[in-house]
């Protein structure tokens, strides 16, 4: 009966499901290691906490939270020196979206205290200041 099974391929299809389900409990961890605040929770917030801006520069520029340091979520990793482990972070991104992912780095860096912004700067209404 076991001898018209193809050995190495179940091997390999196991090898896939093991991995798609590692990315998957992953990814559902790093939701959980960030809390999304409201607009309002954000602000008052925020004073007490490292706030960074995840956003391009050419974004930030534009328009950012007052106060707000940019660290590109792409550069981020590189950055980590930056941050302090003993206080609050608080991340801000275009979207919502992007903080999850700069979370990922950070969680996997032993930073714990992670807020972001729920919806980015696209939920965010009161004023921005801008470089000129």
């Amino acid at each position: 009966m076991f001898q018209d099974i193809h050995w190495p391929t179940v091997a390999i299809g196991a090898l896939i499901i093991g991995i798609g389900s590692f990315i998957i409990v992953s990814r559902r961890s790093y939701r959980k290691s960030i809390t999304l605040l409201n607009e309002e929770e954000f602000a008052n917030g925020m004073r007490k906490a490292q706030l960074i801006d995840i956003r391009k520069k050419e974004e930030f520029d534009a328009g950012h939270i007052n106060g707000a340091r940019n660290i590109p979520w792409t550069i981020l990793n590189k950055n980590l020196n930056k941050l302090r482990n003993d206080q609050p972070i608080y991340l801000v991104c275009k979207d919502g979206k992007t903080c999850r992912r700069a979370t990922a780095i950070l969680v996997l860096k032993n930073y714990t205290n992670i807020h972001g912004l729920a919806g980015g700067m696209t939920n965010w209404t009161k004023p921005l200041k801008t470089k000129k």
